[in-house]
This record gives C-alpha cells, structure tokens and sequence, in this order.
C-alpha cells in the first residue's frame, strides 16, 4: 500500500516504545495464543521470546523487540523503517490484505516470510490493530523447525503408509496365491474318482477327505472329520479285522493294499481297494497315514460273473460260426473251436498237438506257417485268403492270425465262399453295368443318323478347344457347311433317300478331316460342322476344298438343284486366336453362320470367309 500523502517515512515515527506503556500486548513467551488486548509493561515487550512488532497506518516498522531482530536476522536499526511487504512474497496482495486487517482489527494465521538473506522462514502470528492511535501490534512466532518436523513426520508417517499397504498387499497376494494353489490341490483331488484320505497315526482322526467320499460311501466329507470311528463303522463285519492287522502292520511293513467290502450310508454293499502309507518326518516318527479308496465294484462283478459263467461263455465260442484255433511257434494246434460253418480237411485233435501238416495239405500248412511267423516275429495281425477243396467242393475261406504270446497265435478261419460267389457276381454286372454306361454315352453324343458327332458333343468339344486356344494362343478355325437345296431334294426323292444323303455327307467329311482332334458334327437337320483346333484360315480352306473335290469325285445326283445337277455344299467358315479376355465362344458361331448365309445369298455351291474379329 502506498503512504498517505500526509506520512512520512520513518523519520517521523514520534512514538518510542516507551509511549506505549502498558497498552501494548503481549504474549509473555506464549506468543500469538494470548489475548493481545492484555496488557503489559514494555519490559515484557522487550524480554518477550516471541517477535514483537509495532507498525503503523502505512505498515512501517516503529518498533521491534529483539526477538523480532532475531527472527528477521536484522538489527533494529536496520529494521525499524522497514515495510511488513518488504518481507513478504512479491506476489501477495499486500495493500488488500493490510487494509482488510485495519478494518477487521485483528488477524490470525501462519506466514512465509523471505529474508534479505533469502532464507525463508514460516511463522505463525497474531495481530491486533490500534493498540494506540495508528500503532498495531503484531507477534510472530518462528515455527519452520516445527513445520520441517511435521513435513518430516507426514513424510515418514506416508512412507509407514505405505509400507503398511505394500506389505498387506503382498500378504493378501500372497494368502491369495495360497488359496488359489489350496483351490487348486482341492480341485484335482475332487475331481479323482477315488477317495483320497489322511488320518493321524495314533488317534486315526481324520485329517483330510476329499470330495469323492460322498460318491463312494454316500457320507459327506464333514461326517469324517468329525467322527474317527466313521470309517470303520463302514467296513464289512468279515473284513474288518483284515483292517485293523493291516493297520498294526503299517509299523514296520509302511504300506497297505487290500481288498475289502464297505457299507455305503444307504445300506448298499460295495466293494474297494484301500491303499495306504505311513508318513514320518526325517527322525522317523509317524506323521499321518495317506490313503487312497477305489470303487472296484463293476471289476468284481465281472470277476464273479467270469467265474459262475464260464460254461456259458465256452457255449457261446463254440456258436461262434468261424474255426478259432491255438497253434504255436512250431505248427501245433493246441487248441479248437469248430464253428459249425467251417467244413474241416480233416480230423484234429488238438489234445495231442496235431500238427498242422497233418490236418491240412502241405501247400496250406505252408502258407498258414508263413504267416504265424510273421505275425510272432512282427507282432501284428495278419490276414490272408486261401483256397481249398473239399469233399469234391471248392471253398474259399479267410484267415486272420493274431499273436496272443511271444510262441502263439490264434488263427481265425471264416467261410468265405458266399462272399466269393457274391463279388463274382458282382463283377460281372460291373462289367454289364460299364458296357451299358459306354452305350449310353456313345448314344448321348453321337447322331443316330449319321453316327457322327452330335450337337451335344460339338458344343462340348468347341468349349474346350476354345479355352485350350486360348491359354495357349493357337488358332482355332470353324467351318459351317449346308446341303444346297436339300428340301427340294428329301420332297422328291423321300425321306429314306434324304436319311442316305445325310450319311453319305456325313462319312464323305469324316473321310477328309481326319486329324486326332478334329471334330465332324452334325449340326442340326442337313447342316454339319467342322471344328478344326490349332488350325490357320489358309488350313481350313484346303479343308473346304478337299470337301469340295470329295463331293466332285463321288457326285450324288441332284435333278431338283438350282445350281448344279449333282448334290453341292455352301460353306461359311472363321478362324480366330482367342484373347484372354474373351471367355465365349458364341461370336466364332456366329460370324461362321453369317458367313454361310453370305455363301448362299451368293449362289450356293461355294465357301466365304467370316469377317474378322475386331
């Protein structure tokens, strides 16, 4: 705040501390916390320990006590004329703030204060303003030590925070981790079928039980851990005492494996394999017993049921319509089973270890014995066909050799004759069937009059010859020919007369074209077509007028003609090199049929070139 024009700078601070008198407050060394309306004498306001400052309406330094010295690191005389802003920041509003505490009368609060020295220093004061008429008091207290400590201590206090976090986190990752791997471990033995179990030693307390107990004894896990007589409570009254001297044994035999029988919680008898081992620590003292309990009931069954059946099994081997026999590494039947569809060569009697060449003819046991040792030797099954007559009667049959031991195999023989007769049968209609399918095919492409190409096959053919020209940028000609006046010819010389023109136009063609992959086609009623691939224009007209000198050679009168006494042609023909980029051949077609109606509209008897394509 600027001076008022009527002040002056310190030269006239007329008041001495002394004029103060005891109107002046103070803190008595408890600074600013005092009420700054008691008064003191200025004995205090000198010996005071907090800084005491008298300024007046401009905010000039009249006085200062040497506390205040000491805080500013200012003598007095240094001090005194000095402004409060010469000591604040340059960025504080002081003229607002000063004037809002002369209207207020009294302010509270902390302060940076910025030294000459540049040392900054944190206070807390209390002012009161008019203490006497244009004096106001204010005292500071230095509290950057205290603020330093407390910025220490918050410091510190956020970095134990921290630490508290960081550790709790690390603790609850890792009691996550540990639950994650307990979920884990709890999640594989639950999902084993078997009952997995750990007792204590001495007291046969249940320690653990996974899930699969409900499964097996129809008791939930809880139920064994809270009754150790549990499992005993289960065990079949006759197996009950093989357990318990299992149990005395595990002492110095360290594992148990037994069989036994159990009651479920339903009454239902089941039969288990216990197996166990006695866990020590590395003294050798008995820690718990870990145990694992398996339904084995299904086995049992069908152990009991094998043994009370076998009669019936035997039954039904010997319905079984194929010769099984066991035969070892040296040709001898060790064992039969004769199906009642296998007519034997002749008697075996296994018993005895008939030999192979006994009941069968050398050429068989041969083959059979080749394969036993292969299938020894190897270890795979083999399987072979034979033939073989007996009792007058040629019977196919088939053998499969299994290896059942390291010295033996078991040969199974089937009655294969039907089948034989079957596929014979079969090929044969094969073969009829192929004869009637190539039939077919001729009929579908060839012309039934003429037995030349028909319209089907050519379109077929001019596809393929055009893509083919295409890929390969040949030549690719076409020539349309037509009977001239063949009308007139077929209504006066009948329709028997016009069949035989057509077939003798038809061989006549067949007999100039004669390349592998030229094509005479009929084209539909007394039009024909040539398709001659990889040919030039020059190419196909020789084509024309060999055709031409054919017809001239053999001439097939024709009274009814306007251009001449024998049968002619009108040929229009066309010769192009595809571009890739013409995809239809319908264009080379049509530019052939306008250059046979041009030949006609010219007067027949005679061949014009297509125009070319553009």
């Amino acid at each position: 705040m600027p001076l008022p024009a009527e002040s002056e700078p310190p030269a006239e601070l007329e008041a001495s501390p002394s004029d103060l008198g005891g109107n002046i407050a103070s803190a008595n060394g408890a600074g600013a916390n005092l009420p700054l309306d008691a008064a003191l004498p200025w004995s205090i306001f000198e010996a005071a320990l907090d800084a005491m400052l008298i300024v007046n309406d401009a905010g000039y330094y009249v006085a200062a006590n040497p506390a205040a010295c000491a805080l500013l690191e200012l003598p007095q005389a240094d001090l005194i004329g000095r402004r409060v802003a010469d000591f604040l920041s340059l960025d504080t509003d002081f003229e607002t703030v000063w004037q809002d505490f002369l209207a207020a009368g009294q302010m509270r609060g902390e302060q940076q204060l910025q030294l000459d020295n540049g040392t900054v220093k944190t206070v807390e004061f209390a002012a009161t303003a008019h203490v006497q008429p244009n004096r106001h008091l204010s005292i500071l207290r230095d509290i950057s030590d205290r603020k330093r400590f407390e910025a220490e201590r918050d410091a510190l206090s956020r970095q134990l925070e921290q630490w508290v976090i960081s550790s709790s986190e690390k603790i609850e990752i890792t009691q996550a981790e540990l639950r994650s791997q307990q979920q884990r471990i709890d999640s594989i033995l639950n999902s084993l079928e078997c009952v997995v179990w750990s007792v204590d030693p001495l007291t046969l307390e249940t320690i653990y039980v996974n899930a699969a107990a409900t499964a097996l004894y129809g008791h939930p896990p809880e139920a064994f851990l809270a009754d150790a007589d549990l499992w005993f409570n289960c065990i079949h009254p006759d197996d009950y005492p093989l357990l318990l001297a299992d149990i005395e044994a595990l002492s110095y035999q360290g594992k148990i494996d037994r069989e036994y029988r159990i009651f479920r919680a339903d009454g239902t008898l089941c039969w288990v394999r216990g197996q166990a081992r006695l866990v020590r620590d590395d003294v050798g003292t008995p820690l718990r017993i870990d145990g694992t309990t398996l339904d084995i009931s299904d086995r049992k069954r069908a152990e009991f049921a094998l043994k009370d059946h076998q009669a019936t099994q035997q039954a039904l081997l010997e319905a079984i319509p194929d010769l099984m026999m066991r035969i070892d590494e040296n040709g001898n039947i060790l064992d039969l089973i004769s199906g009642g569809e296998i007519v034997l060569y002749g008697p075996i009697v296994p018993e005895r270890g008939q030999s192979l060449y006994v009941s069968f003819p050398k050429e068989l046991a041969d083959q059979r014995m080749h394969y036993i040792r292969i299938a020894l030797s190897t270890g795979t099954r083999q399987r072979y066909e034979h033939t073989i007559e007996i009792n007058g009667e040629l019977r196919h049959e088939e053998s499969r050799v299994v290896p059942i031991s390291q010295n033996e195999v078991l040969v199974i023989v089937r009655d294969i004759t039907e089948r034989k007769r079957a596929e014979v049968t079969q090929a044969d209609l094969n073969q009829k069937l192929k004869l009637v399918n190539a039939e077919l095919n001729r009929l579908a492409t060839v012309d039934g009059l003429t037995e030349i190409a028909n319209r089907r096959s050519f379109d077929q053919a001019l596809d393929l010859e055009w893509q083919r020209a295409r890929r390969q940028q040949k030549y690719l000609s076409l020539i349309l020919c037509d009977i001239d006046y063949f009308k007139p010819y077929n209504d006066n010389y009948g329709h028997l007369a016009g069949d035989d023109c057509l077939r003798r136009v038809a061989q006549m063609l067949s007999t100039v074209v004669k390349r592998p992959g030229d094509l005479v086609a009929r084209y539909g009623g007394e039009e024909f077509v040539l398709l001659l691939p990889d040919t030039t224009l020059d190419g196909s007209i020789e084509i024309v007028e060999k055709v031409q000198a054919a017809i001239a050679q053999c001439p097939l009168p024709h009274d009814y003609s306007e251009v001449s006494s024998n049968l002619t042609l009108s040929f229009g023909l066309v010769c192009h090199c595809p571009s890739v980029k013409e995809h239809s051949p319908r264009e080379l077609i049509h530019r052939a049929d306008l250059a046979l109606y041009e030949a006609k509209a010219q007067g027949r008897n005679r061949y014009v070139v297509g125009d070319s394509f553009t």
